[in-house]
């Protein structure tokens, strides 16, 4: 069974809408796949009404929280697999990170005001249309108002850590993302773990809070990485969880959509869990 259950639409950061998502899927002859869109579950019911009977689609979410504790401050994302899209939980949630992403905005616009770059509200809302407003709409808005040469300029100057002018967002912690997720009946995954040093102890912590999956299949993930992931879930009984992070076509790039061979047991696993 092929599935792909970490998939993105124009909702959030994606290039694709709902219904050109659904399609390709479909052309790629994936039986399962999951809508996890930013912050947003705008197009689960929408990717549904078009999929029909042709293939199943999983409600899903992708929360981009920031764990703080002591001096560390890192962006971890949870994902939200088989979730009640309506939950007053999430919808808290949800309501409270579209908070932030709207500050984040201002922030910056304040930011690159005072350093003479005539950026608006407006020219990064055109971007993100009815979506998820973030980062990716941010760094083109920028380099439209003039503040960087290209996209990888505005997102080293302003987006990552290490630069003096990056500029924060004020998320909420993993393990409050985790506790709406199970509360309204899904399943709480931490994304795309990677090579960060400190993530399996991150893990470990948020399992105390709940956190049931890694995301062990993932296409910044290489074999060595996923058997690695594939042991540690196995040793601390966690789940496991795999998709593309498909956005969509981009700058000359294929989506990624199918790409990633996900074992057909992760989801019937999945399933056994949430009886």
């Amino acid at each position: 069974m092929s599935v792909d259950l970490h998939l993105h639409t124009l909702h959030s950061d994606g290039s694709w809408s709902t219904a050109e998502l659904v399609e390709a899927a479909i052309e790629k002859n994936l039986k399962i796949i999951a809508i996890t869109d930013h912050d947003t579950v705008a197009g689960i019911e929408e990717a549904r009404a078009i999929a029909g009977e042709r293939i199943e689609i999983i409600a899903g979410i992708e929360i981009n929280t920031v764990y703080q504790k002591d001096s560390t401050r890192k962006d971890v994302h949870i994902l939200g697999l088989f979730i009640d899209a309506t939950h007053p939980a999430l919808a808290a949630i949800i309501q409270r990170q579209q908070q932030a992403r709207n500050r984040l905005v201002d922030d910056t616009v304040e930011k690159l005001n005072s350093l003479g770059v005539p950026l608006t509200h407006d020219m990064v809302q055109e971007f993100a249309g009815q979506g998820s407003i973030g980062r990716p709409h941010l760094t083109r808005a920028i380099v439209k108002a003039g503040g960087a040469e290209n996209i990888n300029d505005a997102y080293s100057r302003f987006m990552e850590r290490s630069s003096p002018e990056y500029i924060a967002r004020h998320s909420i912690q993993p393990h409050e993302a985790i506790e709406a997720i199970n509360a309204s009946g899904g399943i709480s995954s931490i994304a795309h773990p990677g090579k960060d040093p400190e993530i399996e102890q991150i893990i470990l912590e948020l399992k105390k809070k709940g956190l049931r999956a890694i995301e062990v299949f993932h296409r910044s993930h290489n074999l060595k990485l996923i058997k690695h992931y594939m042991r540690f879930a196995a040793k601390n009984d966690m789940l496991i969880t795999g998709g593309s992070d498909c956005h969509g076509p981009s700058d000359g790039y294929p989506a990624s959509v199918g790409t990633i061979r996900v074992p057909p047991d992760v989801v019937s696993n999945l399933r056994a869990a949430l009886k």
